[in-house]
């Protein structure tokens, strides 16, 4: 903590801190309740969906009410319908087990969409800078995928990671029936993969961190023997993150990523880059390849207020980010040579205790998205 000289008089300001208690744009009432529910509905744009109009909430909560060293669990969840006609449904928890000792951190999305198909590869990418004819197809997918580790020892977890998916392909384009992965691993692809996760978890906040850092490394096998699972491929993941603090609420965050998989890689499980969590900006599933890199700098600042509220604080709910970044997708690490640019700038509002809303405009090479997003990209 520390204090501040208003009017000749000490008022007491209450720091950035690592406790998950300590947050003072909340009332005090509010910061006591266990369970908080937000609901929103509000429009926004992307390249791949169009104007989206979405309604949902964010459920935050503890297993245990009572103990100020855990952190809250949440459930942001939403359901949309665009303009184009893509329906959209997005669950993502991220639970704290008993006294730390475990976390499961999933992702459910399911979207029915016309969509768009380049190709594997940079060239292919490029080849048309906005989608048209020969990239236009339907698609129908969902996914299920995450990671619950164990506490080993503070800050160093072990644990396994899951992904289950299907997608439907389905009137494709001329170009699209001629491409040698679509043909190779046809229009209904499903895939099961499970594998093992380490992690040092060393963020004061794993939700919207100020300082810290987060090494995670996944291995998974997508295993061909399943009868319901008839691809056989290998993924490593590997995500670097650190937060820097610069001032109160004010950080300065950097994350370098990679995805490299081997095997028989179906088209739609191909690493990609281009994500509302990456490169802000473009259309989703326009770069992908069997190897995807990406890093990101990004300024977080939270606005302070001139003159304390009413609650003897000197923090707004309010505040705003901008980053940059750069990404590759190629076949392997070796013929990384196409880097593309990313830059954008967003809203941050706190509608519950260290956990924000998203409002990002992200600016790519010849694309830009417009998302409304509970939580950080990262």
């Amino acid at each position: 903590m520390f204090f501040c000289q208003v009017n000749g008089q000490k008022k007491l300001k209450v720091a950035q801190s690592n406790s998950p208690e300590v947050h003072d744009t909340m009332s005090v009432d509010k910061r006591k309740r266990n369970f908080m529910l937000t609901p929103y509905a509000a429009p926004s744009y992307s390249p791949e969906l169009g104007v989206l109009f979405t309604a949902g909430g964010l459920m935050s909560f503890k297993i245990q009410p009572d103990n100020q060293f855990l952190e809250r669990s949440s459930i942001p969840f939403s359901v949309g319908y665009s303009t184009n006609g893509s329906a959209t449904i997005t669950v993502l928890p991220y639970i704290y087990g008993r006294d730390n000792k475990y976390k499961i951190q999933t992702q459910f999305y399911y979207k029915n969409m016309p969509d768009n198909y380049w190709g594997v590869g940079y060239d292919n990418a490029i080849r048309t800078s906005s989608p048209d004819s020969t990239t236009s197809y339907h698609r129908e997918w969902w996914s299920l995928a995450g990671q619950m580790v164990f506490k080993v020892k503070s800050g160093f977890n072990l644990g396994f990671v899951y992904d289950i998916n299907a997608t439907t392909a389905s009137s494709l384009n001329s170009t699209m029936e001629q491409d040698p992965s679509v043909l190779k691993f046809g229009t209904h692809v499903r895939n099961l993969g499970l594998g093992i996760a380490i992690e040092l978890d060393y963020r004061d906040n794993a939700q919207n961190p100020y300082s810290g850092y987060l090494l995670n490394m996944g291995l998974l096998n997508y295993n061909g023997m399943i009868a319901s699972n008839p691809n056989n491929f290998n993924k490593v993941t590997l995500d670097a993150r650190k937060y820097f603090p610069v001032g109160d609420r004010k950080t300065v965050a950097l994350q370098f990523s990679t995805e490299h998989t081997g095997g028989d890689v179906p088209w739609s499980e191909m690493p990609q880059v281009g994500t509302p969590t990456d490169l802000r900006g473009y259309q989703w599933g326009r770069f992908r390849d069997k190897t995807a890199t990406f890093g990101i700098a990004e300024y977080r600042h939270m606005i302070t207020r001139k003159r304390i509220n009413k609650k003897g604080s000197y923090d707004s709910r309010f505040g705003f980010a901008t980053w940059v970044g750069v990404g590759c997708v190629s076949d392997n690490y070796a013929t990384m040579y196409n880097w593309i640019p990313n830059g954008g700038i967003g809203l941050r509002v706190e509608i519950q205790p260290r956990m924000n809303l998203r409002i990002d405009y992200g600016i790519g090479k010849d694309s830009n998205a417009f998302y409304i997003i509970f939580s950080e990209a990262f």
